[in-house]
């Protein structure tokens, strides 16, 4: 008896192990296919060939072309739905157009998502399908592209090659009854309990399964025992997707008494010799708890480093079963997580922070969109004939410093740097991440920049012996953003009017000897701040007269002194311009 215990302690103890292997790899697995079906449909979200046929609305003509790229990407299931969620075509129902999409919800929850994608779990025609959602852009939202792999025993087999362990896709349906679709021709859930997807069991086990699971007290994450034709399985239950009135998860199970199989044949050993039996136990059960836990703690060591950011590491598991091949795959999940992460740092040198965001998540595309933006521009006085009283080593120098302090302060005011221009410097604030006071933003960060300017100056009048100056033009107007170039270079950048009369009012900064100059549709924009009117002119380019505005301070900071010495000043220049 004490042997038995023992040898069922340790089965327990390695299928514990093992079906936590096989948690992952099933989470593994069924997020790469997800992953895969997202892949597949925004390629075709980009397919220029098929934006036209979508806009066509016509059910024959975009049900022929769902139908073709359904074979060609190797799906179960593709529709295309308008905007406000009606069927164009499906390629399950052929027949079905002009009718409400029968999964709303899965609609509501890409319409909630940061990307406008989503996906789900969920029956049609009675058979269950993973489906994800991804809109079409032309180059706005304009419909909607569904992709589905059907669930079935195949997935579950496949699975069951790489653990060895029965695995089960269950959904369990609450209190309520399940809801049918729109038409009679489409069906979803079931009034069962716990209803068997898929699955590696026998059928003749899988209504049992069923029944075993309402009689026996379980919770998610917690192996429990379930007995299946006289057949004791060890189980887990893990938890995929919860909805409304029903959730799904999967049953992963390793069958106790072919566990206890080996050390069957240890009890007729132990009849002729204790000792033997015992050393054979004790070795073997230590082999054994070495080859799966060491490889499991190496794993686990390696997934804490990842999460730490460390991916230059190489996890060395001397096996050739299972765990052989997740550490490879490992290995290579690090490597790939290390090429973006280089990726990511050297793109961040060359374009600011929220354009490599960008160009990473959602791509590279030739294009733009009209959107307020501010436009700030700032130029170092005289730096030409400072260039020639200086070395080219001290003039680098020295630009890097400007440049390097400018752009941190830009950055702080949630502003982008677009580009260096010599010594010059274009920034944006509003584009490409949306700002509602991008203004007042832009304006601080000018003011700050003049702040900076100065103590620069003692430090270089220290090293250099010399006293740089610098003007800022700033103006907010409705422009043309986005990446503009070739396919092989591009720049993300601004076009428009608007930007001309920002460069234009940091030209004037010499002319009127301020160091900052704002347009009214800036200083509209800026209640915080208060400002001084300067004159209204007409500059290079335009046919009508702006006024142009020198920023003084935050008015909450403002003196009263200097808020009446401000007041008089506006008082001149209007009775100036009478």
């Amino acid at each position: 008896m004490v042997i038995r215990n023992a040898n069922v302690t340790t089965a327990r103890t390695n299928i514990d192990e093992a079906l936590q292997v096989t948690e992952q790899i099933f989470f593994t697995t069924l997020t790469n296919k997800r992953d895969s079906l997202l892949a597949k449909v925004r390629a075709l979200s980009s397919d220029y060939a098929f934006k036209p046929v979508a806009h066509t609305n016509e059910h024959q003509t975009v049900l022929s072309a769902l139908t073709s790229y359904q074979a060609r990407l190797n799906a179960d299931i593709m529709l295309l739905l308008t905007l406000n969620g009606d069927i164009i075509a499906d390629t399950q129902n052929t027949e079905l157009t002009q009718q409400p999409f029968y999964l709303p919800k899965l609609i509501k929850q890409a319409m909630a998502s940061e990307y406008g994608e989503a996906d789900t779990f969920a029956f049609i025609d009675n058979n269950p399908y993973l489906l994800v959602v991804v809109p079409l852009f032309s180059p706005e939202a304009s419909h909607w592209i569904i992709i589905g792999f059907l669930l079935t025993d195949n997935f579950a087999n496949q699975l069951q090659k790489t653990t060895n362990s029965q695995v089960s896709i269950i959904r369990k349906i609450g209190g309520s009854k399940a809801s049918t679709s729109k038409t009679s021709a489409l069906k979803t859930g079931s009034r069962k309990s716990n209803q068997v997807v898929a699955s590696t069991l026998q059928k003749n086990k899988r209504a049992t399964l069923q029944h075993a699971l309402k009689q026996t007290p379980w919770q998610f994450g917690q192996n429990f025992d379930l007995t299946l034709d006289q057949q004791s399985y060890v189980s887990l239950a893990i938890p995929i997707i919860n909805q409304q009135n029903n959730q799904w998860y999967a049953l992963l199970q390793r069958s106790l008494d072919k566990a206890l199989l080996p050390y069957q044949q240890l009890h007729i050993i132990v009849a002729s010799g204790f000792t033997a039996a015992l050393l054979l136990l004790i070795f073997g059960g230590a082999f054994i708890a070495k080859k799966v836990t060491k490889p499991i703690t190496t794993l686990t060591e390696g997934a804490e480093k990842i999460e730490q950011g460390h991916y230059d590491l190489t996890i060395k598991v001397d096996q050739h079963d299972e765990l052989g091949q997740l550490a490879q795959r490992f290995n290579s999940m690090a490597k790939g997580l290390a090429e973006r992460a280089k990726v990511r740092s050297l793109l961040g040198k060359v374009v600011s922070s929220s354009i490599a965001e960008q160009l990473l998540t959602k791509g590279v595309e030739l294009g733009g969109e009209e959107r307020q933006v501010t436009i700030l521009f700032s130029d170092i006085r005289n730096f030409t004939s400072l260039c020639e009283q200086q070395s080219a080593k001290e003039i680098i120098t020295l630009l890097n410093t400007l440049l390097s302090r400018f752009s941190i302060l830009i950055d702080e005011h949630q502003g982008v740097v677009d580009k260096y221009i010599g010594d010059a410097v274009m920034a944006l604030f509003g584009a490409p991440v949306t700002d509602i006071d991008q203004a007042q933003h832009a304006v601080l960060a000018a003011m700050a920049m003049q702040i900076e300017l100065t103590k620069l100056n003692d430090e270089f009048k220290q090293q250099h012996a010399i006293s740089l100056g610098l003007g800022i033009g700033v103006n907010t107007d409705i422009v043309l953003a986005g990446n503009m170039g070739s396919h092989t270079r591009l720049n993300y950048t601004v076009l428009g009017d608007g930007v001309n009369l920002s460069a234009r009012l940091e030209g004037l900064t010499k002319f009127y000897q301020v160091p900052i100059l704002v347009s009214e549709a800036t200083m509209a924009l800026c209640p915080d701040i208060y400002f001084i009117l300067i004159d209204r002119v007409r500059v290079k380019g335009k046919q009508q007269g702006v006024n142009i505005y020198q920023p003084i301070a935050l008015k909450n900071i403002l003196s009263e002194q200097s808020l009446k010495i401000c007041q008089l000043f506006n008082q001149a220049i209007n009775l100036y311009q009478q």
